[in-house]
């Protein structure tokens, strides 16, 4: 504003604008979210019907065992989703996933209730970690026996077909559960990975010359390179360089196994949709099939019943793709605002995932490959998985040691760094990396450096 006082004293107000040079701000006590590990599982954009399909049952999930394990207040678990999406992408409330350290450390060592709530669960705990095993491999074998109960989708009727779908949103609860149980209170198992099973099957697969649509009939371990979507299923990987021979799904660890799971059910769900998809013409509803997917669940299960179809269905619009989220923001009028999360400082250190050390150019997966590529990311999504040969490092802003890619990578003896805030802003194409996977530690060389050859990376990681 502009303002002047006349010789008599009298306020003149001479103009007024609003402010356009301050951001958006938070509002106090607003959560902290970030894609963090959900974003191995949904990595893409969500349309609304998807949403409910999988963002709801792995919330759900993952509310279960945050309860089951004490790490959370049942008052804060019944009043906030764990995971919720933002411009249709996933993001999880990162401290009550336990991603990032207390903002208040001090208040929570004095604070008795944290200690109380988990040593009430603690036998719960201790007789679950025993027991986990055991019923996951139930449950895994009851999914197994479901999908492979039910017939082709064209020979099932259309409220057959929404039966199967809701019994998938059911059991997709108790898989994300135990699959976050089991990488709390097992580890990694065998260090095993889906996606390298994956891998594996398909390379010996497209020596034989089988099209993508064999392989996956053949070999469903594959879908644990695509993410799950209601639209077109994108093609396999083209690059694989696996080398190992593949094992079968029965040996992988727990938690792999839980995982898995969980993407076929998902795929069986879209499975059905795609072919309820086609039952439903333009002329019958209005609308053209594409568009079953802008209906949340709750909507279509009415249509189904007899309803009718919202009235402001043909003015819907499918979601766009409006760039990936920061890797920890807070919400200011419905928009992220990045944060730099509480422990961390706007440096390289992140959370070191193994692999041992590497130097190399920074890579972000698309265009020429450098000669020794550090690939730079926002989250470790498992279709990066066929990239992994060849890398001398692998940065990302999200995820963990436990990590799905992060095992893998391991596997390729792949120096990994998890955690380091705004690594794609500030480790763009072509800068010199190195990566220490032991501190996690990411630093700008002054010349660009050259790669170990991959016998010092095995020699320094198992040193």
């Amino acid at each position: 504003m502009e303002f002047g006082f006349d010789a008599d004293g009298k306020l003149w107000l001479f103009q007024a604008r609003p402010i356009t040079a301050m951001g958006a701000r938070p509002p106090r006590g607003a959560r902290l979210l970030g894609p963090g590990p959900v974003a191995e599982t949904l990595p893409g954009v969500l349309q609304p019907l998807e949403e409910d399909l999988w963002v709801t049952p792995m919330s759900h999930g993952l509310t279960l065992a945050l309860d089951i394990a004490g790490s959370a207040p049942r008052r804060q678990l019944r009043k906030l989703p764990v995971v919720t999406t933002v411009d249709g992408q996933a993001a999880a409330d990162l401290r009550l996933l336990g991603a990032i350290p207390s903002a208040h450390p001090v208040l929570d060592f004095i604070n008795p209730a944290p200690g109380a709530r988990r040593a009430g669960a603690a036998w719960r705990i201790g007789r679950l970690r025993s027991a986990l095993p055991l019923l996951a491999v139930d449950l895994m074998a009851d999914v197994d026996r479901q999908l492979a109960d039910f017939p082709p989708p064209r020979e099932m009727l259309s409220g057959q077909l929404l039966d199967a779908v809701a019994w998938g949103r059911q059991v997709l609860g108790s898989l994300h559960a135990q699959e976050s149980l089991a990488g709390a209170l097992l580890g990694a198992g065998s260090g095993a990975t889906a996606a390298g099973e994956a891998l594996a099957e398909l390379t010996e697969g497209r020596r034989r010359g089988l099209s993508d649509e064999q392989l996956l009939e053949r070999h469903p371990v594959l879908l644990a390179l695509l993410p799950p979507t209601l639209g077109d299923r994108p093609p396999l990987p083209t690059q694989t360089g696996w080398t190992t021979a593949p094992r079968g799904v029965g040996a992988l660890p727990v938690r792999e196994g839980l995982r898995l799971r969980i993407r076929w059910v998902q795929e069986m769900q879209a499975q059905m949709v795609r072919d309820l998809a086609q039952r439903v013409e333009p002329g019958e509803c209005g609308f053209g099939s594409s568009r079953l997917v802008l209906l949340r669940w709750e909507e279509l299960v009415d249509a189904a019943d007899g309803k009718g179809l919202p009235a402001d269905l043909t003015e819907r619009l499918p979601r766009e793709d409006t760039g990936p989220l920061p890797a920890a923001f807070r919400l200011a009028d419905g928009r992220p605002v990045a944060q730099i999360p509480p422990g961390h400082r706007a440096s390289g250190e992140g959370q070191g995932a193994g692999g041992g050390f590497g130097t190399g150019t920074a890579w972000d997966g698309h265009g020429t490959r450098p000669e020794h590529p550090v690939l730079v990311v926002r989250s470790l999504d498992p279709a990066l998985a066929p990239l992994l040969p060849g890398l001398t490092g692998l940065v990302a802003e999200t995820g963990s040691a436990l990590s799905h890619l992060a095992v893998l990578a391991r596997e390729y003896r792949v120096p990994t760094a998890v955690g380091v805030p705004a690594a794609v802003d500030r480790f763009p194409a072509g800068t010199p990396l190195t990566v220490d996977g032991g501190t996690g530690e990411v630093t700008v060389n002054d010349t660009p450096g050259t790669a170990p050859e991959p016998t010092s990376i095995r020699e320094e990681s198992a040193a």
